[in-house]
């Protein structure tokens, strides 16, 4: 009997890796990744157990670990906590038979909001701003309620083919919150082209932000000091 393991990976950096998260790799028979996270992850795992495809055809690549998982014990990754925006759900839909274990990872939020300092101490929401999970409509329910009830927010996919979402986002945070509030904004999280920058709802140089962006407002009293973000615990 099988096994199939749900792994997040944070990055796909060997060094974000939690310690079980690469024991479960090690361990594992085959490990399916995309294309992409195959770059990083036959840096430090046996090749001749890696199984990529395309970094599009994420559903293909779960039905062929639950496949594989019948008399294997298999991996699936994927980047961040893969039970956030992630691939666990579909894993956990389409295994019947298979035993599945979901292993946590290291999500961008996470990582984001430790390189700005310490904006999330407190009461948080995450909203992806894609399309692919809401319509507009929800979105611009989900935000106003954060908005005026003084969460700090993450935003995730705040860039699809247009800032549309965005510029919405910021225009209801603009309605609630005061304009100088803080906002950091991380860009290529974790790569040699990591880029940081602290703004406020009002200056959100929108052209700042692409795909690979994660927003970060804090609530009234996070204040900016020596170029991080702070939010008080007390």
């Amino acid at each position: 009997m099988g096994k199939l393991f749900v792994v997040g990976v944070g990055t796909g950096k060997y060094e974000d890796l939690t310690i079980k998260a690469y024991n479960t790799l090690v361990e594992s028979d085959l490990v399916f990744c995309d294309e992409k996270m195959y770059q990083l992850l036959s840096t430090y795992l046996d090749k001749s157990k890696l199984v990529s495809n395309s970094y599009n055809a994420t559903r293909q690549r779960c039905i062929n670990a639950v496949n594989a998982a019948h008399d294997k014990k298999v991996s699936i990754v994927g980047s961040g906590d893969t039970g956030i925006y992630g691939i666990a759900p579909i894993i956990l839909e389409l295994s019947s038979d298979t035993e599945v274990e979901v292993i946590p990872g290291m999500t961008s939020f996470l990582s984001a909001a430790s390189t700005l300092g310490s904006p999330l101490t407190k009461d948080f929401a995450v909203i992806s701003l894609s399309d692919n999970f809401n319509e507009k409509d929800a979105t611009r329910n989900r935000v106003e309620a954060v908005a005026k009830n003084n969460f700090a927010i993450v935003f995730y996919s705040p860039c699809n083919s247009t800032h549309d979402n965005l510029i919405m986002a910021r225009d209801i945070l603009l309605q609630y919150r005061d304009a100088s509030n803080a906002v950091g904004i991380v860009k290529n999280l974790g790569s040699s082209d990591q880029q940081v920058i602290i703004t406020n709802i009002r200056d959100l140089n929108i052209d700042d932000v692409d795909s690979l962006t994660t927003i970060i407002v804090g609530r009234d009293d996070t204040k900016e000091k020596n170029l991080k973000l702070t939010t008080p615990l007390y």
